[in-house]
């Protein structure tokens, strides 16, 4: 496959993560509000965005067209998993993601309107809210319809993590999981997924 060169690509980037970064404090300080904690900020104040205490990353994500390749519709091309930060803000330039609904265990498609960003719920997100609000399972598969196998899809997701210091605690008054801090709770997940691939 040719590489691609994308001038200024690191500047486009730069200008993402701070309109990314900015948006989802936002939508954070909005949860909060929406969850009636005693201070609505205290979940966006947790992300110190672009300081060395913080691991929120943004990154470009490449599907090539799988149109005449050895590929079967159905194939994985990312696994299902959910987030592990609080949340992510995904832009997509064609549909490809699907999230499991709760309800049946069935991925459904999920799609934006044409600008629109998708917000995926993380897992420190269920942490903080006792599961009140849930990450759910997500995954990319290899599309059966044909006009999307022809072409290139790019997916940008923005992962929003709380500081590594951050305590996690259940903030909306039901106590389901131990307080952990982010730094320990991200090792442990990490550790988690290494453990499954191995085994």
């Amino acid at each position: 496959m040719a590489e691609i060169e994308i001038p200024d690509s690191m500047k486009i980037l730069k200008e993402w993560w701070g309109r990314l970064s900015t948006l989802s404090l936002q939508f954070m300080k909005l949860m909060g509000l929406g969850l009636r904690l005693k201070d609505p900020s205290y979940i966006a104040n947790s992300h110190s965005f672009g300081s060395s205490q913080n691991e929120s990353a943004i990154r470009v994500n490449f599907y090539p067209a799988t149109v005449n390749k050895d590929l079967e519709t159905g194939q994985v091309r990312c696994g299902e998993h959910s987030d592990y930060g609080s949340v992510t803000l995904l832009i997509q330039d064609s549909p490809g993601l699907e999230v499991m609904n709760r309800s049946t265990g069935e991925y459904e498609a999920v799609t934006a309107p044409p600008g629109g960003i998708i917000v995926n719920i993380g897992d420190v997100m269920q942490f903080w809210t006792s599961d009140t609000l849930v990450a759910n399972k997500h995954r990319v598969l290899v599309s059966d319809d044909k006009h999307l196998q022809e072409a290139d899809r790019v997916s940008i997701p923005f992962f929003a993590m709380p500081d590594q210091t951050t305590l996690i605690e259940c903030l909306v008054g039901r106590s389901k999981y131990p307080p952990v801090t982010m730094h320990e709770w991200l090792k442990q997940k990490i550790d988690s997924a290494f453990k499954e691939r191995q085994l």
